[in-house]
Formats: structure tokens, sequence, C-alpha cells
């Protein structure tokens, strides 16, 4: 029966439009990374930091608590390719626009990458991509070092 809800759910989703649905892996460091749950609905994104993942000791540290300003939302473009595909996706956080108004500063966080899709499973890599909207002394913040990794199921 549970997986016949799922097999609903799923349906139900991808009919309305939800493009993507998987774990995001960034790198903060040299030997860590933070991971997300990422959904894409069409043009929206949607981020959630669930933990932390370091390789060197191979220890996982999940979050502890939901907190909804921690929420990435923003908007994704996707070039479909045949299987390949190119995507952008820029995104800021609940806790940023609701700080906007005393700060005047809105921090963006981008992504540049690249995919494929086989059949309904979907890898992707690229680049992030960080800007600090309103703040007249800080520039585009553009590093190939800083990368993400996208592991999922695409509709």
């Amino acid at each position: 029966m549970r997986k016949l809800l799922l097999v609903a759910v799923l349906l139900v989703l991808s009919t309305v439009g939800l493009s993507f649905i998987g774990v995001e892996a960034a790198n903060l460091q040299e030997q860590m990374y933070e991971l997300y749950a990422r959904f894409d609905a069409g043009i929206l994104a949607f981020l959630y930091p669930v933990g932390y993942y370091d390789f060197e000791t191979q220890e996982f540290s999940l979050s502890q608590e939901f907190n909804v300003e921690n929420l990435y939302f923003g908007l994704n473009l996707k070039l479909p390719l045949g299987m390949f595909y190119l995507r952008g996706a820029a995104y800021t956080t609940v806790g940023d626009v609701m700080s906007f108004t005393e700060t005047n500063k809105l921090g963006i966080f981008g992504r540049v990458g690249a995919g494929i899709d086989l059949f309904i499973l979907s890898a992707e890599a690229g680049v992030r991509i960080y800007y600090l909207f309103g703040d007249p002394e800080f520039g585009f913040s553009f590093n190939p070092s800083l990368f993400y990794v996208a592991l999922g199921l695409s509709f």
C-alpha cells in the first residue's frame, strides 16, 4: 500500500511540474561537504541543508531541527540537449529575505552546471556562484574550486 501511495504521489507531483527531487552535495572545505535536499518544480527551485559529511573522518552529522530561515528558494532554468542538459539556478534564503529590511543586503547563491538524464535518474555537477545584493563594495564571487554534485530522480 505504501509503494502504491508513493507512486501516486510521484505521478501527481510530476504532472504539476516537479522536475527533480534528490540530494545535492556542495563542498565547504577540501574534505567537508554540506548535503541538501533539492526539489525543482518547473522554474522554481528549493534547497534545504540536511547535514554535513566529512570525508577525512567518514562522519555524517544530521541537522537537529527544521528551521525555515535556512530554506533556500529561487529560480531554475534547465536547457535540455538530448539526454544531457545545462542548468542555471539562483537562490536566496528565507532568513535573508526576512532580514532584508534591516540590512538592505540579500545574499544570492547561484549554481551553473551540466547533467545527464538516464530514464528517471539524473546526475549533475557544476560550480557555485555568490553575489551580495545591496553591498556596493562586494563584487561577484566565482571560484571554480567551489563545486556541487547532485543525484536524484527527474521527471
